[in-house]
């Protein structure tokens, strides 16, 4: 075998491996996507100790992301992520046995450390470096679609556990599908230690002060809080689309087992969004559009919830919408962080500017969901309608910063022509 081809299966098998990890990793603590109903009914939970569970896991994810940055610009990514992946796992087991619901939140806010500091910058910057600007769209394109699709293959395994044992008992069924992405988790924590290259020698160049001090200096530019407004808004989006399986749940006659199937469905979607994403934003040579034309199309999907009664004849509509939706917000997300690359990040900045910018971008984690949760609890059937309505002004707001990043990106071609 030529070293080119050596090249490409290392390339992409790197490329596969980070992108198992991408999004098996977060399934425990974003597990209420897939088995909402499940579990607030196990714990006996409201929708806003849900939303609580959530933003315990947000608080401290968003404290993490800021050190992550840190963490990826100075150790090895091997043994980060690594830890990672066995101690989430671990986490993971510990919550499967449904233990009580302060013990639950301890739970989720480990999470937020495992899942974050060890792990998310150090898997963006591993992800950019595996290939040239040009191709930095269709690698975080590629990296979303493997991830949708080793998603839903996990997810499809999960319900299939679940629907196994929730003939005896739901409880049992839910708990058994946890144990299940648990041990896949901790798996693939031993795969990376095997396969990722240990860079240690490399990211040590710098020292811990230094590092640091290209962390505020990170802050002080400002299309840095741009690229942070952009996601905070697409993210809002993202984090909202989840709550139309639970919704068509309550309100439209979906039974919990088939809402779970939605819900590995979803991840199938995501990998034909991501990649659909990825080489549309290469194809057009802007990311930035990519991220436009999805939020606007994202905008009339929640607007049409908005206006659809709660009917269950209109079940049908709901589902296709929210394929819809999943399809366009796929497509979004995999380039929010590939368009570091359009507003002018050097590589060797990349892990503190994802780290500053996953920590305020993800920042709705920390409200929102207990927010919403409120809502549905105190209005119902209005408070998902509320929901709605917050989603359709964060995707207008991301199309207006995009379109400011890029009157910015346009401003700096002309200065160095």
């Amino acid at each position: 075998m030529n070293d080119s081809k050596k090249g490409f299966i290392k390339k992409y098998g790197t490329l596969l491996l980070l992108a198992a990890g991408a999004g098996i990793i977060f399934q425990l603590p974003y597990i209420r996507e897939t088995f909402y109903p499940q579990i607030q009914e196990a714990m006996g939970l409201t929708n806003a100790q849900m939303g609580l569970l959530s933003s315990g896991y947000a608080t401290m994810a968003t404290l993490s992301y800021f050190v992550g940055g840190i963490v990826a610009d100075k150790f090895s990514a091997r043994k980060l992520l690594t830890f990672s992946f066995i101690i989430t796992g671990l986490l993971g087991f510990w919550f499967s046995t449904f233990p009580s619901y302060n013990v639950a939140r301890l739970i989720f806010v480990l999470m937020g450390i495992s899942t974050i500091i060890t792990y998310w910058s150090a898997c963006i910057k591993a992800t950019r470096m595996l290939g040239t600007s040009e191709e930095q769209g269709r690698l975080f394109g590629l990296q979303e679609g493997l991830r949708g699709v080793l998603n839903a293959l996990l997810v499809f395994g999960m319900t299939a556990v679940y629907s196994h044992f929730a003939v005896k008992s739901e409880i049992l069924g839910t708990s058994a599908a946890i144990k299940l992405c648990s041990i896949v988790v901790i798996i693939i924590g031993i795969l990376n230690f095997i396969f990722i290259e240990d860079t240690e020698k490399e990211e040590k160049s710098e020292s811990i002060l230094e590092v640091t001090k290209g962390m505020f200096k990170a802050l002080t530019i400002p299309r840095v809080w741009i690229l942070v407004a952009i996601i905070f808004t697409a993210y809002s989006v993202y984090g909202l689309i989840g709550y139309v399986n639970t919704y068509a749940v309550k309100y439209f006659g979906l039974s919990a087992a088939l809402g779970s199937t939605l819900g590995a469905v979803r991840y199938l979607v995501q990998g034909l969004g991501g990649v659909i994403g990825g080489f549309l934003a290469d194809k057009l040579k802007s990311r930035i559009k990519v991220i436009v034309g999805g939020c606007f199309f994202l905008a009339i999907c929640f607007a049409m919830l908005i206006f659809l009664p709660a009917k269950a004849s209109l079940l049908g509509a709901v589902i296709a919408n929210f394929m819809f939706g999943l399809l366009f917000i796929y497509a979004v997300r995999s380039q929010y962080f590939a368009v570091h690359d359009d507003a002018g990040i050097p590589v060797a900045m990349s892990g503190r500017v994802s780290g500053i910018a996953s920590c305020l971008g993800y920042a709705p984690d920390l409200f929102m969901y207990t927010l919403v949760g409120s809502w549905m609890d105190s209005y119902g059937v209005t408070g998902f309608k509320m929901t709605w309505v917050y989603a359709v002004v964060a995707a207008l707001l991301c199309i207006v910063f995009s379109f400011i990043l890029s009157r910015i990106i346009k401003k700096d071609k002309v200065e160095n022509a």
